[in-house]
């Protein structure tokens, strides 16, 4: 199983160290088949603001043609 992942910035403010930036990772769709997830990530990076990524089942993601662990 992929999951398409969203990763979206965005800043907390604290009164004694200031601005600090954090990221929220939401889970947009699954897919059973890698190529429909790969292909499901470019059309999201293509279109907005946020980061998109596949992630499987082991924890790795997959981004701009690499896995990551």
């Amino acid at each position: 199983m992929y999951r398409l992942m969203k990763s979206d910035k965005f800043t907390l403010e604290h009164e004694i160290s200031g601005s600090m930036c954090s990221y929220r990772q939401t889970e947009i769709d699954h897919f059973k088949k890698f190529g429909l997830a790969r292909e499901a990530c470019e059309m999201a990076n293509r279109r907005g603001r946020c980061r998109h990524y596949v992630l499987n089942d082991s924890g790795q993601e997959y981004y701009e043609g690499l896995w990551i662990d």
